[in-house]
């Protein structure tokens, strides 16, 4: 029987490099599967000591090492994506047998090209206020199945009669959502965009290519029932590896509303996910941040740097686009680390700190830290200490609050501070170094440190 799990968890609005992390786990512990959870439009960059790279969304981040992947219930899944991803990890990779490494839970809620048009439709209705979306629909399939469950498809209508016209009835109701929206002004930038958007929306040429697209997809993969993943995955020896998208700074109830994602973000779903499937060994949940603050989307940021650009995001997997906008980086913001791990349970809730991309510190050879913000004490949002209060909720009202704590993050400023050392300096001292501030002000032990892109320039204590 499977006698560890890994949790991964981002602390931060996503981008933290989990990727990387999940690949140095499944090679250094032998992981026979990656359990994925979250949404399909993550993209989770490796690059292996052997050369390869690749950005993951659905297939789990030891792929290339031969990892299995089992895509959950709890996973928002983008068929067109799958067969998008199997091809390129085909001709680009050389993994031939993509789908044989892959099984899907039939309960996992399927996005269609239709919840992208609509997301990427709002974001360019709100012109220079964006909220930020990676326009892929995952969070657009989540609400509208909340809000109508009948049109709500999932992995197991794949390969029923019934699709062709889930998808339409799906189109439909996106059609009504976006009358509205469609009958407003768009920026001259995005008209044209706009249009094409419109016209797959009433073109039924469309329809029938996603239609066939989707029938591909329940030939080609693996649907499994759900009592799959305690009977067939964790009863196997072993490690298996719990891989999530986004990050805690986006979990829906916790996030900075409304640049949040529509799911739940925080380690413990994961863990009551494997609880109900019967599991009952150790649970080894591991957080992840970069070194230093990145956030690719619209939302509060008290560290953005500008000027910080050059020197932090050379080789990052992220490019701008417009749908999420521009990618921001400034010095580690430890008051928002703190709050993303009170916001799971405090640091006890971790087993310990992944910490990526220091070797971009490095070769700056200085560590910038916020540690606090100008006026935070005494402030609502804010303990006497300067920390950001916790509060717990699920409803209109705790989103409002969050929404308030967001905007009044926008107006902070940071207390910086930085740590200087020689970028000649050993890894091991390195690794104490950071390893000994991260636990003076967060209280977690730090347990990887990355000092470059592949698993063998990770270091682990």
């Amino acid at each position: 029987m499977t006698n560890k799990v890994y949790v991964v968890t981002d602390l931060g609005p996503g981008d933290g490099g989990k990727g990387g992390v999940v690949h140095k786990i499944s090679t250094m512990q032998c992981a026979h599967t990656i359990i994925k959870v979250g949404g399909a439009q993550g993209s989770h960059g490796v690059c292996t000591s052997q050369g390869e790279s690749f950005a993951f969304s659905q297939w789990g981040c030891g792929t290339l090492e031969g990892v299995k992947t089992h895509i959950s219930s709890e996973m928002v899944v983008m068929p067109e994506g799958l067969l998008n991803e199997a091809d390129t990890l085909r001709y680009n990779c050389g993994v031939h047998n993509a789908f044989d490494l892959l099984t899907v839970d039939e309960s996992a809620l399927c996005a269609t090209p239709y919840h992208g048009i609509a997301s990427r439709l709002k974001e360019m209705a709100l012109g220079d206020h964006p909220r930020g979306t990676i326009g892929t629909g995952v969070g657009e399939a989540f609400r509208i199945a909340e809000r109508m469950p009948e049109l709500a498809l999932y992995v197991r209508d794949l390969s029923r009669a019934h699709l062709r016209q889930k998808l339409a009835d799906c189109r439909e109701q996106i059609r009504s959502d976006l009358a509205g929206v469609m009958r407003g002004e768009f920026s001259g930038a995005d008209q044209e965009a706009a249009q094409q958007e419109m016209h797959l929306l009433y073109d039924d040429d469309f329809l029938t290519y996603v239609f066939q697209r989707f029938q591909t997809v329940g030939k080609r993969a693996t649907i499994v029932d759900p009592g799959y993943l305690g009977r067939e995955i964790l009863s196997q020896d072993g490690v298996a590896i719990v891989e999530k998208s986004h990050g805690v700074l986006t979990d829906r109830y916790h996030g900075f509303h409304p640049h949040t994602s529509a799911i739940r973000t925080l380690p413990c779903f994961a863990e009551a996910m494997l609880r109900r499937a019967g599991y009952g060994g150790s649970i080894i949940h591991l957080g992840v941040t970069r070194a230093y603050q990145i956030r690719h989307g619209a939302g509060p940021m008290p560290t953005a740097d500008p000027a910080m650009a050059e020197h932090l995001l050379p080789g990052s997997h992220k490019e701008e686009n417009r749908y999420q906008g521009k990618i921001r980086v400034g010095p580690l913001d430890l008051v928002l680390l703190r709050y993303a791990l009170a916001a799971c349970g405090g640091p006890t809730a971790f087993d310990g700190l992944a910490v990526t991309w220091f070797d971009q510190i490095q070769a700056n050879g200085a560590w910038h830290l916020c540690d606090g913000y100008e006026g935070s004490i005494g402030q609502d949002f804010f303990t006497p200490l300067g920390d950001i209060k916790v509060r717990h909720g699920n409803d209109a009202n705790q989103l409002a609050y969050q929404e308030a704590l967001g905007q009044h993050l926008l107006c902070c400023t940071p207390k910086l501070q930085t740590v200087h050392f020689s970028p000649t300096e050993t890894r091991d001292n390195l690794f104490a170094l950071c390893a000994g501030v991260l636990q003076e002000k967060l209280g977690i032990t730090t347990r990887m440190i990355s000092f470059g892109p592949t698993e063998r320039d990770k270091t682990c204590k």
